[in-house]
């Protein structure tokens, strides 16, 4: 990625007349956007008012015309269901949920129900910026019993599907485009901790990569604290465990108890506070607001590193390497091996600390008055002087806004597109975004 990264941004109607006999016109029959050879239908989400007297009580997805509308497709996010295929279907059909997908996937056999159109947004990824420039890939499933739901027919169907996708929006096959629904940030500090946590811990994404065409960065080796190196001052790594030996420990909770999980591969680093394995693990000022330390609970990513994330190295001590994650120093066991990648970023000379932001839209003054403004909120983490990210990307501050298209709303299918810009960071267990402004270039 060059060094000009922070410099660049951006019903059917039924007619009878007299006495003739009525006639329906028949139903516009949506054809799925899949490839060919693949078993794949079409059955519509939900697209209506929930309250008449509200353009913007509806649901489940917006209407546009991506990407010829300048509302482009940048990421492909994958998730679960955590519930069966026919339920998630009424689900999506349901208007009142405000949830949609683009595509849902059988685990038993791969089959593919499209529900949103790809021009269209759907509501998926729990931020409305992400879901401007994505499409989402629910996956029968529930994420704690990972090995029985995501099957090989799901992986091969899935990894098609993508393939096509990609192809089609010119999508990069990277883990910096193909992102887990657990690495999408919250909008705002309350929204943080209840953000969604799938495709989960018992995803493999080495072998989805493999089956895209384009695997992961780094070797794999034996072992639970593995990564791969690359060779720059300072250096980023890639996490790459080996996935059918990583056997992390992992437990199911309730409120009142918690059950381990059956030991089984996975796509989880754990990382702690100190470079030794009786050290507490990493907390998240989001997850644990309280200051204590991160658990191996499925639901808490507070001190997970995923297959295919990659961090600025901070340090090394004997057998461990530091990262920065989150604000702070992590520390994993590792293994290396070299190659290079990045731009990397620093807050600028004379600044203690800089915000991080879940969206990146616009400057209040790029809305014209037909538009609502939405603001963009700093999140409760923050960037400490001589701390280095990984820049994935840079955008330019941008809001697609939509009401009910039956409804007479002044501003309608409005991109706003502002001059405000952001580099997207690979920051901790999710995505984050810097004001471009607020950082300089490390390489």
């Amino acid at each position: 990625m060059p060094a000009a990264l922070l410099g660049t941004a951006v019903a059917l109607v039924a007619a009878v007349s007299g006495a003739q006999p009525a006639i329906a016109e028949p139903p516009t029959v949506d054809k799925p956007e899949c490839p060919v050879g693949l078993s794949c239908r079409f059955i519509p989400a939900a697209y209506a008012q929930t309250d008449p007297a509200s353009p913007a009580a509806y649901g489940n997805y917006h209407k546009a015309d991506r990407p010829r509308d300048g509302d482009d497709i940048r990421y492909i996010v994958i998730h679960d269901t955590e519930e069966h295929y026919d339920r998630a279907i009424a689900r999506f059909q349901d208007p009142h949920t405000r949830v949609s997908t683009h595509y849902l996937i059988r685990s038993s056999d791969g089959e593919i129900t499209q529900l949103v159109h790809t021009k269209d947004i759907a509501h998926h990824a729990g931020n409305y910026w992400f879901n401007m420039h994505s499409l989402g890939i629910e996956h029968e499933g529930v994420l704690a019993d990972g090995a029985h739901w995501y099957t090989e027919a799901m992986y091969q169907s899935s990894a098609r599907l993508v393939r096509y996708l990609a192809a089609r929006y010119r999508i990069p096959l990277d883990r910096e485009h193909i992102l887990g629904h657990e690495e999408i940030p919250g909008t705002t500090p309350a929204g943080v901790a209840a953000m969604h946590y799938d495709p989960g811990p018992y995803w493999d994404w080495a072998h989805y990569f493999d089956l895209l065409g384009a695997p992961l960065r780094g070797a794999s080796f034996d072992g639970v604290a593995v990564l791969a190196a690359h060779v720059s001052d300072p250096p980023v790594v890639t996490i790459a465990p080996r996935f059918a030996t990583n056997t992390e420990p992992l437990r199911s909770c309730t409120a009142n108890s918690c059950t381990d999980l059956p030991s089984q591969g996975s796509n989880v680093i754990y990382l702690r506070t100190e470079p030794s394995a009786d050290a507490p693990l990493v907390g998240d000022p989001a997850v644990h607001p309280d200051g204590s330390p991160g658990t191996t609970r499925v639901a808490d990513w507070s001190a997970r590193a995923v297959a295919g994330q990659s961090f600025v190295v901070a340090g090394r001590r004997g057998k461990w390497t530091a990262i920065w994650f989150g604000g702070r120093l992590a520390w994993l066991e590792t293994r290396v091996s070299a190659a290079e990648h990045g731009v990397l970023v620093t807050p600028r000379p004379g600044r203690s600390a800089i915000p991080v932001y879940g969206t990146a839209y616009p400057e209040a003054a790029a809305y014209p008055a037909t538009v609502p403004v939405t603001t963009v909120m700093a999140l409760q983490y923050t960037i400490p002087a001589g701390q280095v990210y990984l820049g994935v990307e840079p955008h330019r501050g941008d809001y697609y806004y939509a009401t009910f298209d039956g409804g007479t709303m002044p501003g309608d299918h409005t991109l706003v597109v502002g001059n405000r810009r952001f580099v997207e960071i690979s920051f901790n267990h999710r995505r984050a975004f810097v004001d471009a402004d607020d950082v300089i270039i490390v390489r």
